[in-house]
């Protein structure tokens, strides 16, 4: 509420992006680490997980488990950062998560007879921006392989953050949700609320002490993120990595005998009030021209203003290759999306 300190609100938010953005991450075989070892991972209070690093211990915002194995690779463990400001996010958030990330994968050690040895992990730092990322932030974590992750812009996520917002500003007093015992709590029933938990709510405000009106935006919040037919995460060839939603279903049908599928990469005004262009993509062979929608690296809505033939030459450095992976039909495959490049000689001339 409106009478909490700036900083409170800030946290209070991003404690519910982060919960959006676990339920996402969920469907992309990404699984929350729950267990804690107190050898490299601890958790004092329930859904607050701290992991040892060389120097201290450091709470992880999303720290989750791919659910596959890739050969000659340690098991990947994305360690997330999660913030939900209006202002783009600085160098000096990156810098800070930089050494967090550093610290983690520096402290493995071993005795001679392997007794205190622990299950090694390939350890990827994400930095998940509810907005836009500062161009020299952007860089920073590039330089150093931390991937940043924004949904600036994103027409299908906007109402959602809105909700948030609006959720925070006039509903909840962060003074009650964030003191000491009632963290935990907080963002346990958060998630449940977001799993459409109906005992969640009526449990969330009776212990929060919402004013009349919290469970109809609640609700109105629940249909926004059920808009969401499909997501997926994908790393380009030129190292991006990026988040793609649309409101259709993905089109497994495409990969039915085969791992590839040409795609092609647009971009329109958009309606919101930055007047920015908004992003999205198409893949080429599917009939219902379903959209995918996701925030670019600075470096493509930077070429989108200086011109359209800028524009496809980025588009061609970025989105040449795309990975990812998705389970089909039970089984999880790895699919390659490549860019059309007969539309995009077409496109060019």
């Amino acid at each position: 509420m409106r009478s909490d300190r700036p900083f409170d609100r800030g946290r209070l938010k991003g404690y519910m992006w982060e919960c959006v953005i676990l339920k996402l991450l969920r469907e992309n075989e990404f699984l929350e680490v729950l267990v804690s070892d107190n050898i490299r991972i601890r958790q004092h209070r329930s859904h607050f997980l701290e992991i040892r690093g060389r120097g201290a211990w450091h709470q992880i915002d999303c720290c989750c488990d791919y659910d596959s194995f890739i050969p000659f690779i340690n098991p990947i463990r994305l360690l997330g950062e999660v913030k939900f400001q209006h202002k783009p996010i600085e160098k000096y958030l990156i810098r800070e998560f930089i050494g967090t990330i550093k610290d983690i994968q520096e402290n493995y050690f071993i005795s001679d007879d392997f007794s205190t040895s622990t299950e090694r992990y390939t350890e990827l730092g994400v930095f998940f921006s509810a907005n836009s990322f500062s161009e020299e932030a952007e860089k920073l974590a590039f330089a150093h392989n931390v991937k940043t992750i924004s949904y600036n812009n994103i027409a299908i996520l906007e109402p959602l953050k809105k909700i948030v917002e609006e959720t925070e500003r006039n509903y909840l007093s962060a003074r009650l949700c964030l003191s000491e015992n009632n963290q935990s709590e907080f963002i346990t029933l958060f998630r449940d609320i977001l799993l459409r938990n109906e005992e969640a709510i009526l449990k969330f405000k009776k212990h929060f002490r919402t004013p009349n009106g919290f469970e109809k935006v609640i609700n109105s919040l629940l249909d926004k993120f059920y808009k969401i037919g499909a997501n997926f995460v994908a790393n380009s060839s030129g190292g991006a990595m990026m988040h793609f939603v649309g409101i259709n279903t993905f089109p497994d049908e495409l990969f039915g005998k085969t791992d590839t599928q040409p795609c092609q990469v647009f971009y329109q005004n958009s309606d919101l009030p930055n007047r920015e262009y908004e992003f999205y993509l198409i893949f080429s062979e599917d009939q219902k021209k379903r959209k995918f929608y996701f925030s670019p690296p600075t470096s493509l809505r930077q070429a989108v203003f200086f011109g359209k033939k800028k524009a496809i030459d980025e588009k061609e450095n970025i989105f040449r290759t795309l990975h990812t992976a998705r389970k089909i039909n039970g089984l999880t495959r790895s699919l390659v999306i490549k860019l059309d490049n007969d539309w995009l000689e077409s496109v060019r001339s």
